[in-house]
């Protein structure tokens, strides 16, 4: 029997579990934070017109649409997800936005990607890495795909970053703790830069980039804060009655403007060499 550490993300085969997925992503791809570190990370990423783009890990397709922006006049990005639920929304968002015609939508596995090498100019994944027992091989597939000379980046965050106020500490502590180890490796924002170095990337850049919310936004980080409690229940990290009162202090720090939350995500970019 494989021992290998699996997450709820690695398989969306169940139509119910897709619906659930995608209302997670595009509710957190909404918010404020969010949408600006997208920019940020794309700006890294440089995308010029009329390149050729890979976005392993897609999902509901809200950063294969910001890229391909960038990639217009006559770039094209194909859109990668093992889940063809998933991506069945990014191809009614493509529409919605008039730019289908310029995106692929293909199922696939990150670790073999059904590509041909230097196929792409670019290749991007998101929040991927930390949903595989192997990083590097899917890394290791991104390169191969991309011509020399091109961009591989993959921007991941780091959940041991995560600080909110207010709170019992060690109540807080014991959330953010069962949260890392829902994932395969909750940590592995900080894991990014060597492991592009250890793949012969050159140019290694790393861009941290700080997710704030300081106003207790209900459609984005906040959400994703309350979701994190029965998880940390059902681990035993902390009992019915500490969350109860640990989110009580919560919504009232909303109300009273004392609410802060934070989370760190490293974007890390390279450039391939023949």
């Amino acid at each position: 029997m494989s021992t290998e550490r699996r997450d709820r993300w690695a398989e969306l085969d169940d139509p119910e579990a897709v619906a659930s997925a995608a209302r997670r992503l595009q509710q957190l791809s909404n918010a404020p934070a969010e949408r600006a570190a997208r920019q940020r990370f794309l700006d890294l990423l440089a995308p010029g017109a009329g390149e050729h783009a890979l976005d392993v890990g897609a999902g509901t397709g809200e950063i294969s649409l910001d890229l391909l922006r960038r990639l217009q006049p006559g770039g094209t990005v194909t859109a990668l997800d093992p889940a063809r639920g998933l991506l069945e929304i990014a191809a009614r968002q493509a529409r919605n936005a008039g730019l289908d015609q310029a995106l692929q939508l293909d199922t696939g596995d990150a670790r073999a990607l059904p590509y041909s090498d230097g196929q792409f100019d670019l290749a991007l994944c998101h929040w991927v890495l930390l949903h595989v027992a192997n990083p590097a091989e899917v890394l290791q597939e991104m390169i191969r795909v991309v011509r020399p000379g091109g961009r591989v980046m993959c921007v991941e965050v780091d959940w041991a970053t995560l600080t909110i106020h207010p709170g019992d500490p060690d109540v807080t502590r014991r959330i953010v703790e069962a949260n890392v180890e829902r994932q395969v490796d909750g940590r592995m924002g900080r894991q990014l830069a060597p492991l592009f170095r250890r793949a012969g990337l050159a140019d290694v850049r790393v861009e941290p980039i700080v997710d704030v919310d300081a106003d207790g936004d209900t459609d984005g980080w906040l959400a994703l804060v309350e979701s994190r409690l029965p998880i940390a229940v059902e681990a035993g990290a902390i009992s019915h009655r500490e969350a109860g009162q640990w989110w009580q202090e919560i919504e009232q720090a909303v109300r009273d403007r004392e609410y802060f939350f934070s989370v760190t995500q490293f974007a890390v970019v390279g450039a391939v060499i023949s």
